[in-house]
């Protein structure tokens, strides 16, 4: 009991660490709009989903991004989801995210016997960097927690490109 409490400490003291030696990004400013193409390829599911998405500045350090993704797979069709986005600058040109979001989508699998939609939470990282002040590329990687019968819990290993108006 003792070890598992000095490890959460040491986790959360870690956290901290790094949040504060990092500098809040104007990364995306409060109330702009960014929209976005995606190809993303969800693992265990075996995948792969072409998506938009749109990216909204609440705050200087977060931001909110839905999105829908179409699946190229039999008994699959979307992934619409809304990700929340905090904003965590590593140079003037880059930064990392943390990613909380929830899902809706019809990921199926005949091996499995899943069909149908699924309710999902999602967690995972982001990182973007700036080609120019309209142009970011983005790389992400999250976990989707599906909550029906037989539905597999897939990693989304995405790459997009977006533009901010």
């Amino acid at each position: 009991m003792l070890d598992t409490m000095k490890r959460y400490i040491a986790i959360l003291a870690a956290l901290i660490c790094t949040i504060a030696s990092c500098h809040y990004a104007a990364a995306q400013d409060k109330g702009r709009l960014s929209l976005g193409m995606r190809m993303a390829g969800y693992t265990r599911a075996k995948a792969f989903a072409l998506g938009i998405y749109g990216n909204y500045g609440l705050t200087r350090w977060l931001d909110i991004e839905p999105g829908v993704n179409i699946m190229c797979k039999e008994l699959s069709s979307v992934d619409i989801y809304c990700d929340l986005h905090v904003i965590l600058e590593l140079t003037t040109k880059s930064y990392i995210y943390p990613i909380v979001g929830i899902s809706i989508n019809q990921i199926g699998s005949k091996s499995q016997n899943s069909e149908g939609w699924s309710f999902a939470g999602a967690l995972g990282a982001g990182f973007n960097y700036r080609l120019n002040h309209r142009w970011t590329t983005s790389a992400q990687c999250k976990w989707l927690s599906q909550t029906a019968a037989n539905h597999r819990n897939p990693v989304v290993l995405s790459l997009g490109i977006e533009y901010m108006f």
